[in-house]
């Protein structure tokens, strides 16, 4: 796998029956190295439990007709907290360069969505995918490492707890284009012109 990301990748807001049933088939897969919470065994029932959790958003990762996962973000007690859960269907599939183009879109829709304040992101020293892409992308800041964190193949390997740096994902200057400035102006301008109008004298008569 290269480190590039590819053009033919598609990212899916999770939000009617039919994704939700393609997350579905995401959360069956059983063993993934790649994702971040690793080997995971769920039922039916706890798939349907996170698909329905009100706190929890989540996002489809489709390459060339073929749903490879999902990126999804959960809200934290502490105001303005969330955690970051990628979820791979399609190891292979996965590259540092598809990893930071999900990542990307993921918090993209968050940061415009909500006020946050901290992402975290934790990973598990065997997962090569993103321990590469932690080094090779900028986005997220070591904060320090938990001591058998995680269990694999019969032994315990240390998680990487990150936090995004968050002005790498927001793009300010993107926030209000031109375009739309120039009619906020307009609007301001005709705001001005009616309520002048409304007041004048002649608009309070019968």
């Amino acid at each position: 796998m290269d480190g590039k990301g590819s053009a033919s990748i598609e990212f899916i807001p999770v939000l009617m029956e039919d994704e939700e049933n393609l997350l579905d088939g995401v959360l069956a897969a059983p063993f993934s190295y790649v994702s971040t919470e690793g080997p995971v065994w769920r039922t039916a029932a706890m798939r349907r439990r996170i698909i329905e959790d009100e706190r929890k958003s989540h996002v489809l990762v489709r390459q060339e007709s073929q749903v490879i996962g999902a990126v999804s973000w959960s809200a934290g007690q502490t105001p303005g907290y969330f955690r970051l859960i990628l979820t791979s269907s399609s190891d292979e599939a996965w590259s540092p360069g598809t990893a930071d183009e999900a990542v990307r879109a993921a918090l993209s829709m968050l940061l415009r969505a909500a006020e946050v304040k901290r992402v975290e992101l934790l990973v598990a020293t065997y997962n090569e995918v993103l321990l590469k892409y932690l080094t090779e992308y900028s986005g997220f800041i070591v904060e320090g490492v938990l001591r058998d964190r995680f269990f694999i193949d019969g032994e315990f390997w240390p998680g990487i707890m990150c936090r995004a740096d968050l002005t790498t994902f927001v793009q300010r200057g993107e926030r209000v284009p031109e375009s739309r400035a120039e009619l906020l102006s307009s609007l301001r301008k005709k705001t001005l012109e009616d309520l002048t109008a409304a007041h004048d004298g002649t608009s309070w008569s019968a």
